[in-house]
């Protein structure tokens, strides 16, 4: 029995980027994947921004903790996607092979349309992880 491969985002607070990639990821896979996302130095709540931009296009996070990153979740992804998060040393080396980042503009102090604009930004290059994804996996799950 196949486990559902997981990539797994991280931004530095797992408030605003990490989360609005984790959930566009997870409505864009249609359970052919799963992610998942984490922070080096998390908040105690989700964005609120976040949580109005991911309403807007039918995605609810407002119940979702932030968290820290754990040795395990690096293990278990078959990617890392930083989006502008730099690694601790000792977490870097377990992602070496499987992490890239995903440079972003930063939404601090802006209101919700520049958090929009990332919103979709990040949908396109999860758009595309998808599409990197299925050509590796081996192709079109469609066909049955």
């Amino acid at each position: 029995m196949s486990t559902t491969p997981t990539v797994l985002f991280l931004c530095p607070h797992n408030a605003l980027r990490s989360v609005i990639a984790a959930a566009l990821f997870n409505q864009l896979a249609d359970d052919r994947a799963h992610g998942e996302s984490a922070g080096t130095e998390p908040d105690d709540r989700v964005n609120e921004r976040t949580i109005a931009v991911l309403r807007e296009v039918g995605i609810e996070v407002a119940d979702e903790k932030p968290g820290r990153v754990t040795r395990e979740q690096l293990e278990q992804a078959i990617r890392v996607v930083g989006l502008d998060c730099p690694l601790p040393p000792e977490l870097s080396a377990i992602a070496a092979d499987k992490f890239e980042n995903w440079p972003m503009p930063d939404t601090s102090g802006k209101p919700v349309e520049a958090v929009r604009e990332v919103r979709d930004l990040i949908r396109a290059r999860v758009e595309h992880l998808l599409g990197e994804l299925a050509a590796v996996s081996g192709g079109d799950r469609e066909r049955r």
